[in-house]
């Protein structure tokens, strides 16, 4: 749901509300809502309440009736520690050369190499599959993997 506004265009110009205890039959614990808006003449006060209602419905049954999201090819990564994504480089304990091909790729963080595909991985000086996989291995140890 998307509600686009202007900043130029509020046809709404004031409203005022006020909560009252009513009561239906024997029921008294029960309130009433009595609105009072005002316009500025490109839309009826009646539809602009009864827009902003309809809205409201829209958004409230989402929340009762959720549409069912399918999971198939979405793959569900467990949270990652802040403590890992900002480790060095270096603290993964990796060849130097394979820490100097991602220190002059621009990959200084955990957190970096995390967010780099294998792919793009792969176009950097001196990183090659058996580099790749000796990374994998080691991220394997602090308990994540890199993305495909």
């Amino acid at each position: 749901g998307l509600i686009p506004v202007d900043a130029t265009f509020t046809p709404v110009v004031r409203v005022n509300y006020k909560v009252e205890a009513t009561r239906v039959g024997r029921m008294t614990n029960l309130d009433r809502l009595i609105l009072e808006v005002w316009a500025d003449g490109t839309i009826e006060p009646l539809l602009a309440v009864r827009s902003a209602a309809k809205i409201l419905v829209s958004y409230f049954l989402q929340i009762y009736e959720p549409k069912a999201v399918s999971t198939e090819g979405v793959a569900v990564t467990p949270a990652i520690s802040d403590e890992i994504l900002k480790m060095t480089i270096e603290e993964l304990d990796l060849p130097t050369r394979i820490t100097n091909a991602f220190k002059n790729g621009g990959i200084e963080t955990v957190g970096q190499l995390l967010g780099t595909a294998k792919k793009e991985l792969l176009k950097i000086k001196n990183l090659g599959v058996k580099s790749i996989a000796s990374v994998e291995e080691k991220l394997r140890e602090k308990g994540v993997a890199l993305s495909v």
